[in-house]
């Protein structure tokens, strides 16, 4: 028997899994939306629009992710390839893209799966155990592998990286001070102890990883530390998550359970990113106006004029009826989906800064997924912590804690 967590739900109407994450301001409508306040905006939520924002690269910059801040700092660095645009930013991402390519994706699945199931031996049935921490672990590995950072599998690249990523408390407390501090050390450390030594080595002996790459480029240290953290926030961070929200949902539902269980491998990929369609790991994407741009409202042609903030609301665009069908706010796998949208809408963006890679990320999310569910079943203690990330704009799970039921046994 497999434990349900807290709080299943199902839609009413087509019987699938409903969402489980939302914020709020969460709206499907209006399709655009003057939003004033202290931080005015334009905030989209059709799919159509977003697309056009995204797809127009001459009249937008990239502005989330701390892009405004870039810059105004006291040491200045080459800007990764998240913020750059034009010329400088294509000669990145086709260089980029060789690290993605499809051969070379499909190259680390044998060392992907060994991966998934020595961190997954970990689950037992005498104690719970932290997925995150395990997610956590995977997305490290595969990423570090990605990057060439040779202590990808170290517990203390590990705590160096969660210090980094873990969000400083609201407020001016001794607390929020003290973990602050910690994040800034942790960014010199992780430079000193995993990325320098990782550049020694990658002089001596050049790979096919990023950092060789970057080397033969001519960056240099610094340069390719903001690379690899970039590369470290999108890689392992947001996948974490996805294979954390995907086993929160397959847990609290038997029938997509075992309708995954039943799948072949491009199906249970399918259902993976049918979960990340609907909760999409980064909730927003903003981009500032550099030009005059006419988008077609509901109500006709709205002109934004230059320097206004356009904000995309992916919750809201991955719930387009118009794109993805009935029951919006549903996990259902078989719904049909136009080949432009594609299965998981806009939550790997869209344009010229849609996520290089996402085929990395869904073969990942389905090896780690899969070696944990499709052999025993699983007792969940309850459903995650959740907290919404303001870099991310989307959500942290924590504590969704497992073990394994042993054959007979009660789920208690």
């Amino acid at each position: 028997m497999t434990a349900i967590a807290d709080g299943q739900t199902r839609n009413g109407t087509g019987g699938c899994p409903a969402r489980k994450l939302a914020q709020p301001d969460d709206g499907r409508s209006p399709d655009l939306e003057h939003v004033t306040g202290e931080r005015p905006r334009v905030r989209i939520r059709s799919y159509a629009l977003a697309r056009a924002v995204l797809r127009h690269p001459g009249a937008t910059r990239q502005a989330g992710f701390g892009a405004e801040d870039l810059g105004h700092g006291p040491v200045q660095f080459r800007p990764p390839i998240l913020y750059l645009e034009g010329d400088e930013h294509h000669a990145q991402r086709r260089a980029s893209a060789r690290l993605f390519a499809p051969r070379v994706v499909e190259g680390y699945r044998e060392w992907m799966e060994a991966t998934a199931e020595r961190l997954v031996a970990e689950v037992r049935a005498d104690r719970w155990t932290d997925l995150s921490r395990l997610t956590m672990q995977m997305a490290v590995e595969v990423t570090s592998r990605v990057i060439g950072l040779d202590h990808g599998a170290s517990p203390r690249m590990h705590r160096r990286l969660d210090e980094f990523f873990e969000q400083a408390p609201a407020g001016g407390s001794v607390l929020a001070r003290w973990r602050a501090t910690l994040r800034g050390t942790a960014v010199l450390r992780f430079f000193v102890l995993d990325v320098k030594p990782a550049i020694r080595a990658r002089r001596r002996h050049p790979q096919a990883d990023l950092i060789s790459r970057l080397l033969d480029d001519g960056w240099t240290d610094l340069d390719i530390l903001t690379e690899c953290v970039t590369f470290a926030a999108a890689g392992m961070a947001t996948t974490r998550e996805l294979m954390t929200v995907a086993v929160w949902h397959l847990l609290d539902d038997d029938a997509l359970l075992a309708r995954y269980r039943a799948s072949d491998r491009d199906a249970r990929v399918a259902i993976i990113e049918e979960v990340l369609r609907l909760e999409p790991v980064v909730g927003h994407l903003l981009r500032r106006t550099t030009a005059p741009l006419t988008l077609d409202g509901p109500d006709g042609p709205v002109e934004v004029p230059v320097g206004a903030m356009l904000d995309i609301d992916l919750r809201a665009v991955n719930a387009d009826e118009s794109v993805v069908g009935a029951d919006p706010l549903a996990v259902c796998p078989e719904r049909p989906m136009t080949r432009a949208a594609g299965r998981v809408v806009l939550a790997f963006g869209d344009g010229h800064h849609r996520c290089p890679g996402a085929p990395l990320a869904s073969m990942e999310a389905e090896i780690f997924v899969s070696a944990l569910l499709l052999r025993d079943d699983l007792a969940a203690a309850g459903p995650p912590r959740v907290r919404w990330n303001d870099v991310s704009q989307g959500y942290d799970l924590k504590a969704l804690r497992v073990r394994r039921v042993r054959a007979g046994a009660g789920v208690g």
